[in-house]
């Protein structure tokens, strides 16, 4: 009997124990596309959230398509300093996107868009903040929301 009822206590204590604070915020990204975004081609879009200084440094740096490139690399070298998240979209497409996590750790991101034109195609942004991305022929903007 006393064994039933420590598990039951424990079943009831588990219950009602609140969660553990993730210490994750999340971010909101709106995307406009323009009908003749990238010259009417599909753009592979990605954003790095960055915990590490010295990478974001060098991020900051480097061109959408070295980024594009390297990516795979950076991620090996720089396992838990990065969290990506990729898409790939045509133009003039409605997108709707669910909130992006933003872990305790993050000091800041990048956005990298692979367009043809030439261009760095990349853009600094604060995690903490929403953002607004818009996509057009030859390059893209991001603005707070």
């Amino acid at each position: 009997m006393k064994n039933t009822l420590l598990v039951f206590l424990v079943f009831v204590n588990m219950a009602y124990a609140p969660a553990p604070a993730s210490g994750q915020s999340k971010l909101r990204i709106t995307v406009q596309i323009s009908p003749n975004a990238n010259k009417n081609n599909p753009i592979a879009v990605d954003l790095v959230l960055v915990s590490d200084k010295k990478l974001l440094k060098e991020l900051m740096k480097m061109p959408a398509k070295e980024w594009f490139q390297q990516k795979h690399q950076i991620q090996l070298d720089y396992p838990k300093a990065t969290d990506l998240s990729s898409w790939e979209w045509i133009p003039g497409q409605a997108v709707k996107l669910d909130r992006v996590p933003v872990g305790r750790a993050i000091i800041g991101g990048v956005v990298f868009a692979n367009y043809f034109s030439e261009g760095a195609h990349r853009a600094a942004i604060n995690p903490g903040k929403d953002i607004l991305l818009t996509l057009g022929e030859d390059d893209f903007s991001v603005r707070r929301k």
